[in-house]
């Protein structure tokens, strides 16, 4: 006969499992496909004491109810209410650059922000907790613990272990505790791995997916739990905590959007057509060019096997190619801003343009796509434009940071079966090798923009790893850049089961393999010529008709309106300047964003999400770092001004820009650059 408790027990567990598989069918896949095996839940008789073991180890020393009593009440000693936290330093005067529709009305709402506002980024834990993310779901008793005695906007629960996930749905009630806390207008997800235990390199990028659909709260204010004091999270917070900083720039906003698209109606009612890879040679070859330093040590087996591939120039690195007297076949820029233009007009070779298929980003300036006598657009992911002008297999994947990146992509996206990475560095040995001797960085054709991101770059030197073990010099933005190669190497290796060589000799590339110069004659010493022309041919789609066109343009414009409609009803939702009230008021608006736009439109709210991120970062971070009270409402009162005005006015400044005819020679917009002509982008 089964004892009472035991029976409770697994009449919880099918509720939950009922639960969750009405609202997170996943979540419910992957608790149907677990069991005991390291661990053992032990529920007492008599007392009703719970415990777990995992092989023969107690985790909660008998009682896993006054375990987490402890273990709340010690966390809300260190983080509970009126604790500082260090976090992200909040928006001050002048740190948003620029002064065009969205980024001058930053700059007339930073310059209210108070003299006796704290701007450094440590702020003091309010009555409330914006956000706690659980590392470690355990039994979950310490989560609703918390929950219950505490208000929580978000909660995130992370467990990498599914076994302790199956362990929990035996003694908390989950389907109570979700219901209750979304009935408050809160937020909960629970991230489980699913097949086994996900290591830090999996479940982290995982985790990290989660964590940026949180704003303004993450990076913000997010806490973070560690249950059991457990040491395998602490790598992974670690990242997180770094990674956060740079989050925000991520972000972008509406005045880069609107540039982009502008540009992207230009070169789609000029007629260029989408790259399409339809009955495409995948067979072929391809040698992707960047700019490192190494490309000059190794040219000449390019050279010696020229006619056997695809050569792709990446940026400014087509500079170094021509000047070693190579010809590509294929050059991608990804840039939309006139500096793409300028180290291209400096190019004087016109066979370049006549012979050389220009494979460029939708939104590059129409002055690009001009040089060229054949050129083709391409969709990049996590934009507007992808949504408006694509589906998703006609979407390039992690094509940014840098153009080498948009080389990779574009060859993972056409599935090329092998490519060869050179000055692909990521890392050059002396300081003064960040590139190839006869890139334009070296040349007395660099412009002083580029000499200025050159010394800005120079100041934030960090090591790395050579292919050889030796230690490097690189750029964040080159580790960056090499991070995201790494996911393209890793996903050509693993899904399209295609190879990827590194012949630079920087920084090492994970997921590809190193080729000397004899290896790489080796390889090339029975292939034969390829039909490079063909191929390019192929690569041609269906341009938009100019009518196609401008149903989209009218569909963005109706997106923007209701959307601008929709968000002001929740901003004047806001009825006090207290902390609490403008983090509710922000947090439904993302919510909103979230659950409401971006379902509707999917990646058309990227053109707004960023300047909306932004707003509710300021609103939060300054009820936060000013402390007087009368300050408080002075700000947060302009803030909800400022915030309402940019929705009501959003709507016809995106008419007013594009309800030109398509392409417009005369457009201000694209004859002149930005940074030295912003009256023009102002209204």
């Amino acid at each position: 006969m089964t004892h009472p408790r035991a029976a409770g027990a697994m009449a919880l567990k099918d509720k939950n499992l009922a639960y969750f598989k009405k609202k997170h069918p996943a979540l419910y896949q992957t608790a149907l496909q677990e069991s005991f095996s390291r661990l053992t839940l032990n529920i007492d008789g008599d007392t009703g004491n719970v415990d777990l073991w995992h092989n023969r180890q107690s985790l909660y020393q008998g009682d896993a109810h006054a375990f987490a009593d402890n273990e709340v009440a010690a966390y809300k000693e260190n983080f509970g209410p009126g604790s500082s936290i260090a976090t992200i330093l909040p928006p001050r005067p002048g740190a948003i650059g620029f002064h065009r529709f969205f980024s001058k009305r930053m700059h007339a709402l930073t310059d209210q922000i108070p003299d006796d506002a704290d701007l450094t980024q440590n702020y003091t834990i309010p009555d409330f907790y914006p956000m706690i993310v659980f590392f470690g779901c355990g039994l979950g008793i310490h989560i609703e613990k918390m929950i219950r005695e505490n208000r929580i906007l978000n909660v995130v629960i992370f467990e990498p272990d599914p076994e302790y996930f199956f362990a929990s749905l035996y003694v908390t009630d989950w389907e109570s505790l979700f219901r209750e806390f979304e009935r408050k207008g809160n937020k909960i997800d629970i991230l489980v791995s699913s097949g086994g235990v996900a290591p830090p390199e999996v479940s982290s990028p995982a985790l990290w997916n989660l964590l940026i659909n949180y704003g303004p709260s993450f990076p913000l204010c997010a806490l973070f739990y560690n249950h059991i004091s457990s040491e395998p999270y602490n790598p992974i917070v670690k990242r997180i905590q770094g990674d956060m900083h740079f989050f925000l720039n991520q972000w972008g906003y509406y005045d880069d959007e609107i540039n982009q698209f502008n540009n992207a109606l230009h070169n789609i009612g000029a007629g260029v057509p989408p790259m399409s890879y339809n009955q495409i040679d995948t067979d072929m070859p391809a040698v992707i060019v960047g700019g490192g330093p190494s490309f000059d040590m190794r040219v000449e087996e390019i050279k010696r096997h020229r006619d056997k591939v695809l050569l792709i120039s990446c940026g400014t690195s087509v500079h170094s190619i021509i000047a070693a007297g190579l010809m590509p076949d294929i050059h991608v820029e990804i840039e939309s801003h006139m500096l793409t233009y300028d180290h291209l007009s400096k190019i004087d070779q016109p066979e370049f343009f006549e012979n050389t298929l220009l494979v460029g980003a939708l939104q590059l300036p129409p002055q690009v796509f001009n040089l060229f006598k054949h050129g083709y657009y391409f969709l990049k992911d996590s934009t507007a434009l992808a949504s408006m002008f694509g589906t998703e297999d006609e979407i390039v994947h992690r094509a940014t940071p840098t153009c080498t990146n948009t080389g990779v992509a574009v060859a993972t996206h056409l599935k090329l079966k092998s490519v060869f990475l050179y000055g692909m560095d990521f890392g050059f040995p002396e300081k003064n090798q960040h590139h190839s001797k006869n890139s334009i960085y070296f040349s007395d054709k660099m412009s002083d923009s580029i000499k200025e991101g050159v010394k800005r770059n120079l100041e934030k030197l960090v090591e790395t790893e050579s292919v050889h073990g030796d230690p490097m010099y690189t750029f964040p933005m080159y580790n960056t850049s090499r991070m995201s190669i790494e996911q393209l190497t890793k996903h050509r290796a693993i899904y399209q089961k295609t190879e990827s060589y590194a012949c630079s000799e920087g920084a090492r590339i994970a997921n590809t393999e190193y080729l000397t110069p004899d290896a790489v004659d080796d390889f090339f010493t029975t292939r034969k010529d390829i039909a490079s022309t063909k191929f390019l041919k192929a690569l041609k789609g269906t341009p938009f008709t100019q009518k196609q066109m401008r149903e989209k343009i009218n569909k963005l414009g109706a997106f923007l309106t209701e959307i601008s409609r929709s968000f002001s009803v929740c901003l004047n939702s806001l009825k006090s300047t207290e902390p609490e009230d403008v983090f509710r008021v922000c947090h439904t608006i993302n919510l909103n964003l979230l659950q409401q736009v971006f379902p509707k439109y999917g990646l058309t709210a990227y053109f707004i999400r960023g300047s909306i991120w932004h707003y509710l970062n300021i609103g939060c971070a300054h009820s936060l770092s000013i402390e007087n009270k009368a300050s408080r409402d002075k700000f947060i009162t302009e803030w909800k001004n400022n915030f309402g005005k940019f929705l009501q006015d959003l709507p016809a400044h995106y008419d007013s820009i594009t309800s030109k005819q398509y392409p417009d020679s005369e457009d201000p917009w694209v004859r002149n650059d930005i940074v030295s002509n912003e009256h023009l982008y102002a209204e």
